[in-house]
């Protein structure tokens, strides 16, 4: 019998492929908020693909973490204890609610309801039985085959029947661990996905809150990635468009990551989003504008006065000096191979350029292998060096330009930081970069840019771009300027923390269907129009 959890948290932060295994953006966010709020206890419930064995901590966890739990979506699970054959009633009502929702979809938040009601039954399934059980339940065959022959008769049926069980089985096995979910008065997610799946369903078996925060749209990030993703055996889309009808099995893992953004959309009680486009893409994906608020990323800005001072002080050292950097992971999503054609570009323009590539090389080690020898092949082994992880303290000492080459990003910390210590940006046009370095529409006073953003994917423009800034100190340093009063202005880390302080004391009864009752709206009375969605 599983033990009773021995403190009771008061936030349970739900988490998928980040903290505390996975440095950087959404992790360093996190680390801040708990170590910022001691007066509050908080559980980690992190989910992973597989675990690796030399998988480790990324933070020293601070003392009001109590509790730690994990699952990953593709090891085997123990069977203890749990009967080898499923239990005819119960799978046979599972199946019947499954054959509702497939064939006679609901509309709304009708279908919430009806996910909410299978989630509930494979949880009590899952207590005495296994997936394998329930599986080779002979209905399920049938269920199969019927959906295969109203969806997707044109495609092998082998290769039809493995996606729905690939689709199937990590599903189960997160229903199955909302089990060892802690009891806590909130439950918060950092992305909808499996994590919003599980905060969803914990938050309705304790009667508790759901607050869901996205700094990137995971919805928007599965699409892209399953659109050309090369395990699927059919064509990628070589140009994907998030609203392309793809493929069948393609369509099946798409719709599918779809439904649990809107089941964690429709099931949290709050949304924070960093900026206003990313409210406006959760919108179209299933959430209710009445409950989303912008609280953007922050810092504090004084812990980089004295940075500022000495990278001042090596600039005066070595004028002449064109060192361009990048902090953060090597892998694809941050579009690595664009910067390395880029520096190429540079470094033909203006020879004594060094590129500075600080961050981790073992998230995606065959991508960072295929980056270092397009180093070689681009012959810059003199102009580009792989750091590895590095202080950001150390590396922006260093820096006459930040680049960043992402195909997609929320609100970048390192962008906050480069600009606190005084460093101008060349972005691609990706989540709020265009925001953070030419300002919004109603910033007053102007600070003007803080750098450059250029389309995605653009070696030539993002050259042309850091040119510019290394050929003309004085441009560079009137946007590092410009940067760091912006980031003084409006993203400030005392203010995103008192907010969150504010959402964490509140209780289910604090929240309407449509968001929070009182605080709400005496916190955004006064708020700029651009800082808040309005009703």
């Amino acid at each position: 019998m599983k033990q009773p959890f021995a403190s009771k948290p008061d936030v349970c932060l739900l988490l998928e492929g980040t903290y505390p295994y996975v440095a950087g953006g959404v992790s360093t966010w996190v680390h801040q908020i708990i170590n910022a709020l001691p007066e509050f206890r908080f559980s980690l419930f992190f989910i992973g693909s597989e675990k690796a064995s030399n998988l480790k901590f990324k933070y020293t966890l601070p003392s009001n973490i109590i509790h730690v739990e994990e699952i990953y979506l593709h090891e085997t699970s123990g069977s203890e204890g749990k009967f080898a054959t499923a239990p005819p009633e119960q799978c046979q009502q599972l199946l019947a609610l499954l054959r509702s929702f497939l064939f006679d979809p609901p509309i709304g938040p009708a279908e919430t309801v009806a996910f909410l009601s299978i989630s509930k039954l494979v949880l009590s399934l899952s207590k005495v039985t296994t997936f394998n059980a329930v599986w080779n339940f002979p209905g399920v065959w049938d269920l199969v085959c019927d959906i295969y022959e109203k969806h997707a008769p044109e495609e092998s049926f082998l290769d039809f029947f493995w996606a729905v069980r690939s689709l199937c089985e990590p599903a189960w096995k997160v229903i199955a661990s909302t089990e060892s979910v802690p009891p806590a008065r909130m439950y918060h997610s950092l992305c909808t996905g499996y994590a919003g799946f599980a905060a969803g369903i914990a938050a309705s078996n304790y009667e508790s809150s759901f607050l869901l925060s996205e700094h990137g749209i995971y919805v928007r990030e599965r699409v892209a990635e399953l659109q050309k993703a090369r395990w699927i055996n059919d064509p990628p889309i070589i140009r994907p468009d998030l609203y392309r009808h793809p493929t069948t099995l393609r369509r099946l893992w798409i719709e599918f990551f779809k439904l649990l953004g809107r089941f964690a959309y429709q099931t949290a009680n709050y949304i924070t989003s960093l900026f206003e486009n990313n409210a406006i893409t959760q919108v179209q994906f299933g959430a209710d504008r009445r409950r989303i608020e912008i609280i953007p990323n922050g810092i504090h800005v004084p812990d980089f006065y004295q940075l500022r001072g000495k990278r001042r002080a090596a600039r005066q050292m070595n004028p002449v000096r064109k060192n361009v950097g990048f902090l953060g992971r090597v892998v694809q999503i941050k579009d690595v191979k664009t910067l390395l054609k880029c520096a190429r570009l540079v470094v033909n323009a203006l020879p004594d350029t060094q590129f500075l590539i600080a961050g981790p090389l073992d998230e995606e080690p065959d991508y960072a292998a295929e980056c270092m020898t397009l180093t070689e092949h681009l012959g810059l082994t003199d102009h580009v060096s792989f750091l590895g992880p590095q202080k950001m303290e150390s590396l922006m000492i260093q820096l006459d330009v930040m680049l960043l080459t992402s195909i997609s990003e929320g609100l970048p910390f390192v962008i906050l930081e480069s600009y606190a210590a005084g460093v101008p940006l060349v972005s691609t046009d990706v989540g709020a970069c265009r925001e953070l370095i030419e300002g919004r529409s109603d910033e007053r006073p102007a600070y003007g840019p803080g750098g450059f953003v250029t389309p995605v994917g653009n070696a030539e423009l993002l050259a042309d771009a850091l040119v510019r800034i290394l050929t003309d100190p004085q441009l560079g340093d009137q946007m590092g300027e410009a940067g760091r009063l912006r980031v003084e202005a409006h993203y400030a880390h005392h203010a995103v923390v008192k907010r969150y302080r504010q959402l964490y004391h509140l209780t289910p009864q604090d929240f309407t269907r449509t968001g929070l009752i009182a605080l709400h709206k005496q916190s955004t009375a006064d708020k700029p129009k651009q800082e808040r969605i309005a009703k």
